[in-house]
């Protein structure tokens, strides 16, 4: 009996998580967990990330050049016995009883003065540091985009799939009635036919528009993350997007202001005035403090006195290359230029994202128009189709008839869903021109 309980329990166990497994691979994801899921599984984001971590760390590094640095130094020397042959006036003449030397030292250095080259290193370090932080915020901006383009699409693929099943629903009835009324000989061969025809067209496009909702089903799954294969389905939110209205000039401001491309390449003018600074830094002397300890001894030698084997030191060490034949000028010329370059790059990005943003404002104003002719289409498709529907089931119009009305219903909702998704693009991509954030 509890052999028979332990399988039963064991039974359940594995029930309960395949219906685990089949919920996660056929998960229902909102736009937003969409896009959460899509950020924490990009790799261009990871990427861009250890670019971050570089620029943090490069950061550290360039601020240790301005604090003390610590050094410890050890040798050990084992001299051949050997005496020296070679005698010069001004050195000893080696006895040969040196056979083991060691000589140890600790030494503290601290810079004074390098021509405000260190700080010129760290200031620069830190605005690389912010341009690196804003292009991690733009791939993150231009992946939330990505996963908005690929969730609508995916929604746009759907809707086609189910309003041609609709419109499908609608055929075959009047197949259904044209077929009653051919038996009753109240229509032709012909327009049986035809309405078959018009059914078999339709089947067609659903297979079409059942393929591409796959493909486009496999493309949101990459883009989030997910293998292509998973069964993942999709809540959208509110199609019928509220209007906004905007004033170019405002718009045209806060990308100046916001553009991520725009406040990255200042950050990057500014490290490259640094740079400069780096540059003419050789002009000026090298000054820097320091102060050592050593300690000596030579095993088998009378040459050093057992008081003398340790001593200390502190002193000033001062440097100034008087001529380094155009070296300094010369890199300090490549550093200017390096400025200008990024300056005039500059300008050309303001021209390009006023061009940008209008573009993407003109596009927005034309999506928004369309939508609310589309929505009058619809309207007065769904009347035509309610009209002529009851005139075929009063024999007042043949079937060829009901279905171009139904065919022209189809299209319009299909340009209206279409137009709704266009608009909530459009709006998004406009926000990206100006550097506002979409995740």
């Amino acid at each position: 009996m509890k052999r028979t309980e332990n399988c039963m329990k064991k039974i359940i166990f594995i029930i309960l998580l395949r219906l685990t497994t089949v919920n996660a691979q056929t998960g229902i994801l909102s736009l937003q967990k969409s896009i959460e899921l899509g950020l924490n599984n990009s790799k261009e984001i990871k990427i861009s990330m250890s670019d971050t971590l570089i620029s943090d760390a490069l950061v550290t590094n360039a601020w240790s050049n301005l604090l003390p640095q610590i050094s410890l130094g050890f040798t050990y020397n084992h001299i051949s016995e050997m005496p020296i042959q070679l005698q010069l006036p001004f050195l000893p003449a080696s006895s040969g009883e040196v056979l083991n030397a060691m000589y140890s030292n600790a030494t503290i250095e601290q810079p004074l003065f390098t021509g405000f080259k260190l700080l010129a290193v760290k200031n620069a370090a830190f605005y690389n540091k912010k341009a690196t932080v804003m292009e991690n915020n733009k791939v993150k901006n231009n992946k939330a985009l990505e996963i908005n383009f690929a969730f609508w699409n995916y929604f746009k693929a759907i809707k086609l799939v189910d309003i041609l099943e609709e419109n499908l629903k609608v055929v075959s009835l009047q197949v259904e009635n044209v077929s009653n009324f051919n038996k009753n000989e109240m229509s032709s061969e012909n327009d049986l036919l035809k309405i078959k025809v018009k059914e078999a067209e339709i089947k067609s496009k659903i297979i079409e528009a059942q393929n591409q909702m796959k493909l486009a089903k496999a493309n949101f799954n990459r883009v989030i993350g997910l293998n292509i294969s998973n069964n993942t389905q999709i809540i959208p939110t509110d199609l019928d997007e509220k209007i906004i209205e905007f004033d170019f000039n405002s718009l045209l401001n806060e990308a100046i202001n916001s553009n991520i491309d725009l406040t990255t390449n200042n950050y990057r003018k500014k490290a490259a005035d640094e740079k400069i600074t780096i540059a003419k830094s050789s002009w000026f002397p090298q000054i820097s403090a320091f102060g050592s300890y050593y300690y000596l001894q030579l095993s088998g030698s009378s040459m050093l006195n057992d008081d003398l084997n340790n001593f200390w030191m502190v002193g000033i060490n001062a440097k100034w290359n008087i001529w380094d034949w155009w070296k300094t000028s010369s890199n300090a010329d490549v550093a200017i230029q390096e400025y200008n370059k990024i300056e005039i790059a500059n300008e050309l990005l303001k021209e390009k994202i006023q061009l940008e943003v209008y573009s993407n404002l003109l596009n927005l104003q034309s999506f928004a128009q369309k939508i609310e002719l589309n929505k009058l289409i619809v309207e007065s498709a769904s009347e035509n189709f309610r009209i002529t529907n009851n005139k075929f089931e009063s024999q007042i119009v043949t079937a060829t008839e009901l279905t171009e009305a139904s065919a022209i219903l189809t299209e319009a909702k299909i340009k209206l869903i279409n137009s709704q998704i266009d608009y909530k693009l459009g709006l998004l991509q406009l926000y990206n021109s100006i550097g506002r954030k979409i995740y």
